[in-house]
C-alpha cells in the first residue's frame, strides 16, 4: 500500500547558525615600503599590493636578501616570542610613487587588516634641522610638506585609529627641543611608540631594524591565554646590539618624551622603556581590549538566528558577550582585582567597588525602563558603562637594608 510521508506528522528542519565574526587578532604587522620587489616571473609578487608573509625566507624570495624589507623581517621572527606567538603576520605594502606615508596608512587599512606600523626606505628626520622650504612663486600651490611634517601627520592619523606606529630616529636631538619626538609627545599621539637607536657602530638602517625587532617582540602576545600580557621594559631584543651613545643624561632626556632605547645595563642589553607618552603594554593591550568587545558585541547580535529583546534578559545577553572579555583580560593579565582610586563611579556604588576588588572590571546598564522613547525606536541599547582595572607593572625597586651590630 502506499506510504504517507512522514512530515504530515512530523516537520523537522535543520537551521544553519549565524556566521560571526573570528576573534578579534592585533598583532599583524605591516611594513611600509618605498622598496620594489624583485622582477615578476610568471605571477605577480604582489597581485593586491600587499603581501602576507610567515617566515623570512618567504620574504627573501620576493624582496631578495639585502632588501631593508628582508633585513626587517629576520629582525621580527628572530625575537621570542614574535608576532607569530599571538596569531599575527608580516605585511609588506609597497608605497605608491606619490603617496606620503599618512596617505599611504589610509590607503593599506582598506586592503587588509593590520595592527601594528612600521616604516622602511625613508627617514623623518632627514629636513628636521633644515629651514622650511621658501614658500612658492604661486600662493595658490602650497609648499611642499618635508619629511618631519609628513612624519607627524602620518602619527596625527595613527592617533585616531586603532593601530599603533613604531617609528625609530637615530638623531639624539629627536628627544629635545623642536625635536620629531618632541614634537609627537607635544601632540599627545600615544599610538605612536617612540624608538632612539643610533648609528653609531650599526648599520645605516640600524634605527629601522631596532624599531622591527621591538615591534616584533611587543606584539606577541597571545590575549586568549594565562598570564600572557607583558610589558617590553628589560625586554632581550635578537640581533640588536645595545646603544653606545644612551647615557644617563640622555636617558633622561628619552624618558620626558617617552622614547624607549635598547641599552647595556650592568653589562647586560635591554630595553629601557619610559611612559612619559605612556608606556606601550597599557596602549597595546587597550587597543586590543576595545577590538575584542566590538567583535563580542557585533556577534552576539548577528549570532542570533531570532533578535535579541530590547528587555533587560536582552541586555543580559549583550553584557554577558563583554562579560566574557572582561574575563579573559582577568585572566591574560591585562586587568586584576584592586581598590578603585577615583572618586568617579557609577552604577550602584556597592556593587562598583566589590566588583573591580574581587574581578578587577564592573558593567553596568541603564535600566530598559529609563531609556528614552527615540532610542527605543531606533532599537538601542540602554548605555552600558564598563570600568577595569589594569594591572600594571613592575619597572623598578627600593630597598632600605637596617644593619644591627
Amino acid at each position: 500500500m502506499p506510504d504517507i510521508d512522514i512530515t504530515n506528522v512530523f516537520a523537522i528542519s535543520v537551521s544553519t547558525p549565524p556566521a560571526g565574526l573570528s576573534s578579534y587578532n592585533i598583532n599583524n604587522l605591516a611594513y611600509f615600503t618605498k622598496e620594489s620587489p624583485l622582477p615578476d616571473e610568471e605571477t605577480p609578487r604582489i597581485p593586491n599590493g600587499y603581501a602576507v608573509y610567515r617566515t623570512p625566507s618567504a620574504v627573501a624570495a620576493d624582496w631578495g636578501t639585502s632588501s631593508e624589507v628582508n633585513q626587517a623581517a629576520i629582525a621580527i621572527f628572530s625575537q621570542t616570542p614574535n608576532i607569530l606567538t599571538g596569531g599575527g603576520v608580516f605585511i609588506v605594502i609597497p608605497m605608491l610613487p606619490s603617496e606620503t606615508l599618512a596617505t599611504a596608512i589610509a590607503r593599506g587599512k582598506d586592503l587588509v587588516y593590520f595592527g601594528g606600523i612600521l616604516v622602511g626606505g625613508f627617514d623623518p628626520w632627514e629636513q628636521e634641522q633644515e629651514p622650511p622650504p621658501e614658500p612658492p612663486e604661486n600662493p595658490s600651490v602650497p609648499a611642499a610638506a618635508s619629511i618631519f611634517d609628513e612624519t607627524i601627520a602620518a602619527s596625527d592619523l595613527v592617533q585616531t585609529m586603532d593601530k599603533m606606529l613604531f617609528l625609530a630616529s637615530p638623531e639624539l636631538n629627536s628627544v629635545i627641543g623642536a625635536g620629531l619626538f618632541a614634537a609627537i609627545k607635544d601632540a599627545n599621539n600615544t599610538h605612536t611608540r617612540m624608538l632612539l637607536y643610533t648609528q653609531i657602530g650599526g648599520s645605516q638602517n640600524g634605527h629601522r631594524l631596532f624599531a622591527a625587532a621591538y615591534a616584533g617582540r611587543a606584539m606577541s602576545t597571545n590575549f586568549s591565554g594565562s598570564n600572557t600580557t607583558s610589558t617590553m621594559h628589560l625586554k632581550d631584543l635578537a640581533t640588536i646590539t645595545p646603544d653606545p651613545l644612551i647615557t644617563e643624561t640622555w636617558l633622561e632626556a628619552c624618558r620626558q618624551v617617552g622614547a624607549d632605547v635598547y641599552v647595556g645595563i650592568a653589562g647586560i642589553p635591554k630595553t629601557f622603556t619610559s611612559g612619559g607618552n605612556e608606556f606601550f603594554d597599557d596602549v597595546y593591550n587597550l587597543l586590543w581590549f576595545k577590538g575584542a568587545l566590538e567583535v563580542a558585541g557585533f556577534n552576539a547580535l548577528a549570532t542570533t538566528s531570532t533578535k535579541v529583546p530590547q528587555t533587560e534578559p536582552g541586555m543580559s545577553v549583550l553584557k554577558g558577550a563583554y562579560r566574557l572579555i572582561c574575563e579573559q583580560a582577568l585572566t591574560n593579565g591585562f586587568i586584576s582585582p584592586g581598590a578603585w582610586n577615583s572618586p568617579e563611579i557609577f552604577g550602584d556604588p556597592e556593587d562598583f567597588r566589590r566588583n573591580i576588588e574581587e574581578r578587577g572590571y564592573y558593567i553596568y546598564s541603564q535600566p530598559v525602563n529609563q531609556q528614552s522613547q527615540p532610542d527605543r525606536e531606533a532599537r538601542k541599547a540602554p548605555l552600558i558603562q564598563m570600568a577595569i582595572k589594569f594591572t600594571g607593572a613592575i619597572h623598578s625597586s627600593n630597598l632600605i637594608i637596617y644593619i644591627n651590630r
